[in-house]
């Protein structure tokens, strides 16, 4: 294969990513790379689409090598080309340790890429973005502060991060409780839940648990292969002639605050004060996947603490999987993840379907891991999109 069928294959992988194929784009950028394995664009190309593929695992190796390759480029002398590509794949290497959860090694790849490169526009916006999702609002202030200072960008990007600095400032000097979000993201979610309930799924079943019969003949929930035992399972709606089965919404629905439309764009930490250990709430906090970030002290008493903790996120769920934040027939939680351990297991990381329960859901979880803090000192509680503290 000659290196203008290697380019019309690029190419052709090209125009699949914009027609949103990014399988097509892969097969065609696996058999360039097969005829051209050397080339690193190639490679980048191929794990840029893994991250599109939600595969940051399978993508940032990918991106590793590209870059590694492009320095094998300027060994040899061809500074110039591995110049033109190096901030790019850099770009990429943030983005999928962002994916991964690895705000250390982003914050560094953006900071590799403004050393080689002052205030190259992108890298500084993202590492601004990254501080601001990673709670450390004050940095991120300050770095977007000097990106609209550049005033170096396209000229939207720069007046939608002019906004959303204005937002944060004003929320904070407000002093506005952040359980705000939980409140909006909670009220759109269920409004758009109960308009099915009286338009396309009129008639359906709403929220019935997935059951079995027990040896007892009673029913009880299915726990899928795999999960804690108290992950039951509702679905949002079932058609009760056809058993067929009906979601509400196909994305975690992110909401805007109506005084604060800028803050919906990116996660924000915002603290939760006056309880006995730190919780934020993040500007995005979708009720349908609600991320619950909790993270341990290290030291005495972190020993034990996931497994105590998941004691404790068990019987929360499982009370409100029963209906104790809701009503007899409504309102109930509907799923859980399984716990991820992060942060050398000093954190934990679940993903929970809120279905249409109350928002004093969140707030008997705070009482129920204020009784854990006495036993397990918590550092953190993160109710949304972010990080917790490294």
């Amino acid at each position: 294969m000659n290196e203008t069928e290697i380019n019309l294959l690029a190419e052709s992988a090209l125009q699949a990513l914009g027609r949103d194929d990014p399988r097509k784009a892969r097969e065609l950028l696996m058999e360039a790379i097969g005829a051209a394995p050397s080339r690193p664009d190639l490679v980048h190309a191929l794990g840029v689409v893994q991250l599109q593929l939600g595969e940051a695992h399978l993508g940032l190796p990918l991106v590793e090598q590209a870059i590694a390759m492009t320095h094998e480029l300027a060994a040899k002398g061809d500074t110039q080309k591995a110049a033109e590509m190096l901030d790019g794949f850099t770009l990429s290497l943030a983005a999928a340790h962002e994916d991964l959860d690895h705000p250390v090694e982003a914050a560094d790849a953006y900071r590799q890429i403004l050393a080689r490169t002052p205030g190259q526009p992108r890298a500084q916006q993202q590492l601004g973005l990254l501080l601001l999702g990673w709670g450390r609002v004050d940095d991120g202030l300050a770095e977007l502060d000097s990106y609209v200072a550049r005033d170096a960008d396209d000229p939207d990007a720069v007046r939608g991060i002019k906004a959303l600095l204005g937002e944060i400032r004003l929320y904070l000097a407000r002093k506005l409780h952040p359980k705000n979000f939980l409140e909006a993201h909670r009220e759109s979610y269920v409004e758009m839940f109960n308009g099915y309930l009286k338009g396309p799924a009129k008639g359906w079943i709403a929220e019935p648990a997935k059951m079995r019969r027990g040896p007892d003949g009673r029913p009880v929930p299915i726990i899928p292969a795999g999960a804690r035992p108290y992950a039951g399972v509702r679905v949002d709606l079932v058609n009760e002639m056809t058993n067929q089965v009906g979601q509400v919404g196909d994305q975690p629905m992110v909401v805007q605050l109506a005084e604060f439309p800028a803050l919906a764009q990116a996660p924000v930490q915002f603290k939760w004060e006056h309880e006995e250990f730190d919780v934020r709430v993040s500007t995005q906090c979708p009720w349908d996947q609600l991320p619950i970030h909790l993270m341990f002290k290290d030291g005495p008493g972190s020993e034990g603490a996931l497994d105590a903790a998941d004691q404790v996120i068990g019987a929360w769920y499982s009370a409100g999987f029963d209906g104790a934040f809701g009503t007899p027939d409504a309102g109930r939680l509907h799923d859980i993840s399984y716990p991820e351990a992060v942060r050398g297991f000093r954190g934990v990381t679940y993903d929970v379907d809120m279905g249409r329960a109350e928002l004093r859901a969140i707030d008997d979880l705070v009482q129920r891991l204020a009784h854990l803090h006495a036993m397990h000192p918590i550092e953190r509680v993160l109710f949304g999109r972010g990080y917790l503290p490294v």
